[in-house]
């Protein structure tokens, strides 16, 4: 149907920050996959079937949908988020190097498993403003400015390093991007690298960590979708 009305190419959500539809070696298995199938694999042979491009789209940081014991077991390892009075929220830290390697590692994996077009981001950046404030980041944050935080996190939020406490955030999301788009490409060297984005910048540096016209203008991205609603 999508041939016959002349679309070139699709973009379908097939993994989260912990589950996927697809056969990973990093994630659980989705309902999905284990009743139809690998979806990734599916999507891919239609798509050369009928001369339609694949750009598999995943939920970065965000546990929505991830089975309890995946999301109780990076609770217990400090690598979940955590509001500025502590309280938690299920995405990935995305400061955590554990959650920096399992995000890079299941883009890259799709890339190497599947003929894809390219690969697309979203929710590449924080909930809002009011994360990550989790210990770990207080800890990171301090070893990157090379001294401690004394009002820990009222000098972040609206003190004295607010600047350079937005800077590291941008710098957490802003590493997978790059990460992900040149390891890609030295194992597809066609393969593109997209994103949803949010559209109001540079306020989106500020509010999620999303510099993205930085993005685009390394040559990170090959294109955005800007968001609309």
């Amino acid at each position: 149907l999508l041939s016959e009305a002349n679309f070139n190419a699709v973009v379908p959500n097939m993994w989260w920050a912990g589950v996927a539809h697809y056969d990973s070696e990093y994630l659980p298995h989705s309902r999905t996959f284990e009743e139809k199938g690998d979806q990734i694999a599916q999507a891919v042979e239609a798509g050369k079937k009928y001369g339609i491009e694949v750009h598999p789209w995943k939920v970065n940081w965000n546990l929505s949908n991830a089975p309890k014991e995946f999301v109780d077991k990076l609770r217990e390892e400090g690598r979940l988020q955590a509001r500025a009075n502590g309280e938690e929220r299920a995405w990935l830290c995305p400061s955590h190097p554990d959650n920096f390697k399992l995000e890079l590692d299941t883009m890259l994996e799709v890339v190497r498993k599947y003929d894809v077009d390219g690969v697309h981001f979203d929710y590449i950046r924080y909930p809002d403003g009011d994360s990550c404030y989790c210990d770990g980041c207080r800890e990171r944050f301090e070893a990157q400015i090379g001294r401690k935080v004394e009002d820990w996190p009222a000098d972040c939020v609206s003190g004295e390093l607010r600047v350079e406490w937005r800077q590291f955030r941008c710098d957490q999301i802003t590493r997978l991007v790059r990460a992900t788009s040149e390891q890609a490409r030295q194992i597809k060297p066609h393969i593109q690298i997209s994103a949803a984005v949010f559209g109001s910048y540079p306020e989106t540096r500020n509010s999620i960590g999303q510099d993205w016209v930085l993005w685009c203008r390394e040559g990170w991205l090959d294109f955005v979708c800007p968001m609309n609603y």
